[in-house]
C-alpha cells in the first residue's frame, strides 16, 4: 500500500507542475507581445500623456510625467513635471514580435542635454493593447498608455 501511494504521488507531481506552467502562461494575456504594426499609432495615458509611434521607426512623445520614466539623468530636465521628446523606437529581442519596446531619445525637447533611452513593456496585448513605462522592477506597472483606435480617413 505504501509503495502504491508513493507511485501515485510521484506521478502527480509532474502533472501538477505542468498544470502550473499552463496556468502561468494563461496569466500573461493574449500573447504578451506585439508586432511593429500593432505598436504603430497613437497611444494615450492619463493626464494627457501621448506617444505616437510611426511605422518608419520614429516616435514623438509629450505630456509624460517625469516620475513615469527611469533615466540616468543627473539633473532632471526642465519642464512642468512632464517630458516631451522624439527619437527612434524598435522592438527588443525578436524582430517580428516583442514584449518590450526600446525608446532612444534624440538630444531635443526635454532631452537637450544628451540622448537617453528607456523601455516600454507590454501590459496587455489583444484588441486594446496597453503599454507601461518600466520604472521599478520591484513595483508592478509604471505609467500606462493605451493604443487609440485608428480613425477612418475623412471624406471631403
Amino acid at each position: 500500500m505504501k509503495m502504491l501511494r508513493g507511485r501515485v504521488i510521484a506521478a502527480a507531481v509532474p502533472v501538477l507542475l505542468l498544470g502550473g506552467l499552463f496556468a502561468l502562461e494563461a496569466c500573461t494575456g493574449p500573447s504578451g507581445e506585439l508586432s511593429a504594426q500593432e505598436v504603430a499609432g497613437v497611444w494615450k495615458g492619463s493626464g494627457g500623456g501621448r506617444v505616437e509611434f510611426v511605422d518608419d521607426g520614429t516616435f514623438t512623445m509629450s505630456g509624460i510625467p517625469q516620475s513615469a520614466i527611469d533615466f540616468s539623468f543627473i539633473d532632471f530636465p526642465p519642464g512642468r513635471g512632464n517630458l516631451s521628446g522624439r527619437g527612434e523606437w524598435n522592438l527588443r529581442g525578436d524582430a517580428d514580435r516583442s514584449g518590450t519596446i526600446e525608446l532612444s531619445f534624440a538630444a531635443t525637447g526635454s532631452f537637450s542635454g544628451g540622448p537617453e533611452f528607456t523601455f516600454l513593456q507590454v501590459e496587455e496585448a489583444g484588441d486594446r493593447p496597453k503599454l507601461y513605462f518600466d520604472t521599478n522592477p520591484d513595483k508592478g506597472y509604471g505609467y500606462t498608455i493605451r493604443r487609440q483606435a485608428t480613425e477612418p480617413p475623412r471624406i471631403r
